[in-house]
């Protein structure tokens, strides 16, 4: 394997929409967290409404509260 395959395979899962996705996951839950799992409140810190964080959660396979799949 020469250089330009072993930096091709470590930056292939680091796309742009991947990064941006990982980053909205980490974003939601640690708001989540700071609001004590009260979607309404993390909905309106985030600037969004309660339906978008719902499909929010839905489209980054997120489950809350966390315990709900055993520890997201």
């Amino acid at each position: 394997m020469n250089a330009v395959e072993t930096v091709d395979r470590a930056v292939e899962d680091r796309t742009l929409g991947k990064v941006r996705e990982q980053a909205e996951r980490e974003h939601i839950i640690s708001v989540l967290k700071l609001m004590d799992g009260n979607r309404a409140r993390a909905a309106k810190v985030l600037g969004i409404s309660r339906k978008t964080l719902w499909k929010k959660l839905k489209q980054l396979g997120v489950s809350w509260p966390p315990e709900a799949a055993g520890g997201d």
